[in-house]
């Protein structure tokens, strides 16, 4: 993907110590389809130059939190604050959420899933989901997509 001058990405990375990190930033010079891209992040001063495998576009939904502990989704009062996270985290990416309609302890959307709630960029209408995923059972993923995601 080419990315402009200007574009809103996120960079996933890892930090000094191994650990899965997220940065958020703004394309600094248009790039070609697979070389490097110059980044300038939001919580640090100059550029970066990164891989292009690492970037990509910010929008409501690639929003995402991976967070550890199974108990996140099974438990409803822990389910309830994973709406709350995703958006304080869509606040950071600078990603535009206008309103949000929680949706209690959530909705059993299939066995994998609970809708946790409804929110609008103002333009379309969006789910936030927390996911559990069988092949890594103690990790929970909250993200947005649409309300009926097998219509994309």
């Amino acid at each position: 993907m080419k990315h402009h001058s200007g574009d809103r990405v996120m960079v996933r990375t890892v930090d000094d110590d191994g650990l899965p990190m997220v940065r958020y930033g703004n394309v600094c010079e248009q790039s070609n389809e697979d070389g490097p891209i110059v980044v300038m992040y939001d919580e640090l001063s100059g550029t970066d130059i990164v891989d292009a495998s690492e970037v990509r576009p910010v929008d409501i939904t690639t929003i995402e939190l991976v967070l550890h502990g199974f108990d996140l989704s099974a438990d409803p009062d822990l389910r309830q604050g994973l709406a709350a996270m995703w958006r304080a985290e869509a606040d950071v990416a600078g990603v535009s959420v206008l309103s949000m309609f929680l949706l209690g302890a959530g909705l059993r959307d299939s066995s994998d899933t609970w809708a946790l709630a409804e929110v609008s960029d103002g333009t379309d209408t969006y789910v936030v989901r927390v996911h559990t995923n069988p092949n890594f059972p103690d990790t929970v993923t909250v993200r947005a997509d649409r309300p009926n995601r097998w219509d994309w």
